[in-house]
């Protein structure tokens, strides 16, 4: 497992079926965007909430990771998109990983 050090994103990189996984940061969320507003690194329009914000435009990290392959040319067959601030290597067994029980509602008995 690893976890990239531009989003905090966790993730295997070769899935149980033996897929591949590209990682792509997702786009900054309201939490997100709220501490770039307070911290002065992004400024939004006039009377503009956050929470709209973020319906009306997408927000990208300036440091976002994606592992897509920009090609399939064989002249750089490793090159991805964008490298952000790379990725560390996890000691997590996914398999042994923790899992964590959701509550669910029980369900009624049928008459």
């Amino acid at each position: 497992m690893v976890e990239c050090q531009s989003c905090g994103g966790r993730y295997e990189p070769i899935q149980a079926d033996g897929m591949e996984y590209y990682h792509r940061c997702p786009p900054l969320s309201v939490v997100e965007l709220q501490q770039a507003v307070d911290d002065g690194r992004v400024t939004l329009p006039d009377k503009e909430t956050v929470d709209e914000a973020v319906l009306r435009r997408t927000y990208e990290r300036a440091n976002f990771r994606d592992e897509n392959r920009p090609s399939t040319r064989p002249k750089n067959p490793d090159a991805i998109k964008a490298d952000g601030t790379g990725v560390v290597e996890l000691d997590i067994d996914p398999i042994a990983a923790p899992v964590v029980p959701v509550e669910m509602p029980p369900i009624a008995k049928r008459p």
